[in-house]
C-alpha cells in the first residue's frame, strides 16, 4: 500500500553503474575519412610555368613588367601572376623595383 506524499525509496547508486559504464569505444583512427584528399595543386604545371616565365626574363634581359602586364603577357589571372613574380623575387631571380616593375636580377661577379 502506497502512502500519498511519500516518495518511493530510490534505487541504490550501484544499480546505475552498468548503464554508465556501457560505452562503446571507437579508436580515433576509425573517425578519419577513408582516403585523405590529395593536394589539388599541380606542382609539375606550376614548376613548368615558373621555368617558362624565368626563361622569358632571361631571353629578354631588358624585360620589365608590372603584375597586370605579366598577367596579360602570360595569360594568367593577376593573383597567380603576382604569386609567381613574388616567388621569383624571393628566389632572387627577379628584382622588384619601387615603381612596381619586376626585372631580371643582375648577377654580380
Amino acid at each position: 500500500m502506497a502512502f500519498p506524499g511519500i516518495m518511493a525509496k530510490p534505487k541504490p547508486l550501484e544499480s546505475r553503474w552498468p548503464a554508465i559504464l556501457d560505452i562503446t569505444l571507437v579508436p580515433a583512427v576509425a573517425r578519419l575519412p577513408p582516403k585523405v584528399p590529395a593536394d589539388r595543386r599541380d606542382t609539375v604545371a606550376r614548376d613548368a610555368l615558373l621555368f617558362r616565365i624565368q626563361g622569358e626574363f632571361h631571353d629578354m634581359p631588358g624585360l620589365s613588367l608590372t603584375v597586370p602586364q605579366a598577367a596579360r603577357l602570360f595569360a594568367l589571372r593577376a593573383d597567380i601572376a603576382s604569386r609567381i613574380l613574388d616567388r621569383l623575387n624571393d628566389e632572387r631571380v627577379l628584382r622588384h623595383r619601387n615603381n612596381g616593375q619586376f626585372v631580371l636580377r643582375v648577377q654580380e661577379p
